[in-house]
């Protein structure tokens, strides 16, 4: 082999190597932009309720544990949200929504999401009791409202919620959601 043809396939090879720590070092520089791009972040969860399935209704009786999953899922629907998952929260309460009273419903439910989309809040409750009156179908559950502005808690409150059910069906319908004053 002469001395020109090894002269040129160390040049190719230098040149390789460049090219390849280039390259890598390329790759190691947006590698680290991204992980201060994620630790750099504030990230907040809110979990989603379960989802229940239709209630079927036996001899005329309720049971109190559905009609308190009923509830706790409708209040976490409309409560826990974000802009992210408004559309779980909308779906949850037309689902067990009660046909007659099922626009009225949702029209609440939009006035509330919008508000949570143009401020861009967050909100989450935590149940800490549920009351129940099985002669009326109803559920009262009391817990506090948490209100964020991205991670920051902007304000927190005692708040009692009334749920009231109706018989659809054979199936217990979600008819009414309401906000009772502290005092009742």
């Amino acid at each position: 082999m002469n001395f020109q043809a090894m002269q040129k396939s160390v040049r190719q090879a230098r040149m390789a190597r460049n090219i390849l720590a280039c390259t890598s070092a390329a790759l190691f520089g947006i590698n680290g932009l991204l992980a201060y791009e994620i630790f750099s972040q504030s990230n907040q969860v809110i979990l989603v309720p379960t989802n229940v399935s239709d209630g079927m209704i036996a001899r005329g009786s309720v049971d109190k544990r559905y009609l308190e999953a009923l509830a706790l899922d409708a209040v976490y629907g409309l409560y826990n949200a974000n802009p992210e998952n408004l559309d779980y929260g909308r779906n949850v309460i037309a689902r067990l929504a009660a046909v007659g009273e099922r626009n009225t419903l949702l029209r609440h439910y939009d006035s509330v999401a919008t508000d949570i989309r143009e401020r861009s809040i967050s909100t989450v409750f935590f149940a800490r009791r549920i009351e129940h009156n099985f002669d009326r179908l109803e559920v009262i559950v009391e817990g506090d409202m948490q209100t964020f502005l991205n991670t920051v808690l902007v304000k927190q409150e005692p708040r009692r919620i009334k749920l009231a059910f109706v018989i659809e069906a054979g199936s217990t319908r979600l008819s009414r959601i309401s906000k009772l004053e502290a005092e009742e």
